[in-house]
């Protein structure tokens, strides 16, 4: 069977319960544990991560700050530009996440501590709370653990389009300057 000259991005179809557990990658991480992978095997990139929308974008946000820094008398600062790459929604859930993964790192001993205080009631001991701490130490668990996984993620994906950008800008600059 010949497969399609591109594959779809799994990511643009999947559901929120694919994305929050990364089921979305699945079929890759299945076929690169029975196979090493190839080219034809990756799927294609989502519409804003490739380089020429990421230096598009890059080059625009770089004029309106050269712009504004000229009308103010100031040196344009590069990093304005790329933080304005970042669109708020991602840098917002970038935010929750980590806020998210610091509560989670703090409320982990207090769950395992009160868990703890619990069965060391001896006689007094109220079953009802433990399986309650228990419950609770869980889920404080799967929150870290999910969290931790996606900030990074999205910090990763957010440090190779902030570098593309750069990239792509000096390769920009230096071909016009040659040229």
């Amino acid at each position: 069977m010949a497969r399609p000259l591109e594959v779809r991005n799994p990511r643009d179809g999947a559901n929120w319960l694919s994305i929050i557990f990364f089921w979305w990658m699945n079929d890759v991480l299945k076929l690169g544990n029975k196979r090493p992978l190839t080219e034809e095997d990756l799927f294609c990139l989502l519409e804003d991560y490739k380089a020429e929308v990421l230096v598009e974008g890059a080059e625009k946000y770089w004029f309106e700050e050269l712009k504004r820094s000229q009308s103010r008398r100031q040196k344009p600062r590069l990093w304005k530009a790329m933080v304005s790459l970042i669109p708020w929604k991602s840098g917002l859930v970038m935010i929750i996440l980590k806020t998210l993964q610091s509560l989670s790192f703090v409320s982990l001993p207090l769950c395992l501590w009160l868990l703890l205080k619990t069965l060391n009631d001896g006689p007094n001991l109220d079953m009802k709370f433990a399986f309650v701490y228990v419950a609770l130490l869980g889920l404080t668990s799967l929150i870290k653990a999910l969290t931790t996984q996606h900030y990074d993620y999205l910090t990763e994906l957010w440090g190779l389009k902030l570098k593309v950008a750069l990239i792509g800008l000096v390769y920009k600059k230096v071909s016009s300057v040659i040229m």
